[in-house]
């Protein structure tokens, strides 16, 4: 069987940042598990494994806009302390949804305590990072 729309593919995988640290891998998560032409993973890999079979192993650098999009600075801000929820640790890291349910509509990260408040980054943590991904191909099948 070959990868195309709708099969569920599941594979072993690693990605690492531009300098080789290490940013997740299937050894630490598990196997990445996902259904093909969903853009359920990032469009680089899906592309690159587009009617490929079982066993099918890559090596690819990802530029940011294959990735996780540039980094845009208008997504930095700072927000007064009274914008933040109550009884949160003003820390580096620190992340913050918006919305309700599983799937909220943004997520921040603080990225510093201010004088007022805190700088608060939209970005996803990789955006504007380049990407090396090592992939291999485990299982492909129809979706149950």
């Amino acid at each position: 069987m070959k990868i195309g729309n709708g099969t569920l593919v599941t594979a072993a995988y690693s990605f690492r940042d531009e300098h080789g640290g290490v940013i997740a891998d299937s050894e630490s998560n598990g196997p990445l598990t996902y259904v093909h032409g969903q853009g359920q993973v990032l469009s680089g890999i899906e592309a690159a494994l587009d009617g490929r079979s079982t066993g099918y192993r890559l090596s690819l650098t990802l530029r940011p806009e294959e990735a996780f999009g540039p980094h845009r600075p208008e997504l930095v801000f700072e927000a007064p302390l009274s914008n933040l929820p109550s009884g949160i640790r003003i820390e580096p890291g620190v992340e913050l949804f918006s919305g309700m349910g599983d799937r909220p509509a943004f997520q921040l990260r603080i990225v510093k305590a201010t004088e007022t408040g805190a700088l608060l980054d939209g970005n996803h943590p990789y955006a504007g990072k380049t990407l090396q991904v090592e992939l291999e191909v485990l299982d492909i099948r129809q979706p149950q």
